[in-house]
């Protein structure tokens, strides 16, 4: 899932939405340095992981080992502790992050 797909689908749902597990904090991600990571947080809001995904547009970040990177849209998410490697946020995970995940919702996953 590209930065874009993450903030568009963000978009769709309500700010204040409570989310048991979410994320925060843009970094590089250590796997790819030019790919974006967050980290991990639990009850946290749209609202909040919208903000730091919006933040990430355009940021510069240092890679773990040196060099800067700077994030677009077109950038791969994941979701790994600062330092570690994670996994790709895509359509599955986050939409059990906003508890989209319901039997109606199954088909438009696949």
């Amino acid at each position: 899932m590209t930065l874009r797909d993450l903030i568009d689908e963000l978009s769709k749902h309500p700010a204040d939405q409570v989310v048991p597990m979410g994320f925060h904090n843009p970094h590089s991600h250590r796997g790819d340095y030019s790919e974006l990571a967050f980290e991990p947080r639990s009850r946290t809001t749209v609202g909040e992981m919208l903000d730091a995904a919006r933040s990430a547009v355009g940021t510069t970040y240092e890679g773990w080992k040196g060099g800067e990177f700077t994030m677009n849209e077109w950038t791969q998410v994941y979701l790994a502790t600062e330092g570690y490697c994670g996994e790709g946020i895509g359509p599955v995970l986050l939409w059990y992050m906003l508890g989209k995940f319901s039997d109606d919702d199954k088909q438009d996953a696949s």
